[in-house]
């Protein structure tokens, strides 16, 4: 019998957040069990680390300017950490769905971060 596999997801994509009804904020940033289960995920499946880890990384290769790497002010907010901090210490990865610390690498690194609210102003001001 034949099997057909339909999938929603173009090869790529990045899986949408649930939410929290009442604040708005992706769950595993309000959830600590669940964004703990996140972050093993990503440290199973894409060897999420530190950067002392003893495995090889290019240090500009960091969460922190990563392209999935989310610290839009809503973020931010939800993370409970003030919007005017400079370089704040936590954003939320879009790809694995937890909360990520800036100075950490992992495999699946993307070229192009952190999204922060001007580049999704930016973005939106295109369409």
């Amino acid at each position: 019998m034949a099997t057909i596999v339909i999938s929603l997801l173009p090869d790529g994509a990045i899986p949408v957040d649930e939410y929290d009804e009442e604040s708005s904020c992706p769950l595993p940033t309000q959830d600590e069990e669940l964004n703990a289960e996140n972050r093993q995920f990503a440290i199973d499946e894409a060897n999420y680390r530190e950067p002392n880890s003893g495995v090889a990384f290019r240090s500009d290769q960091v969460c922190g300017n990563c392209a999935a790497y989310n610290q839009t002010d809503d973020i931010l907010e939800c993370l409970g950490l003030d919007d005017d901090m400079e370089s704040p210490p936590l954003g939320y990865c879009q790809i694995f769905k937890f909360v990520c610390e800036a100075a950490y690498t992992c495999d699946s690194w993307a070229e192009g971060g952190p999204m922060v609210s001007e580049t999704q102003e930016k973005y939106r001001d295109n369409f």
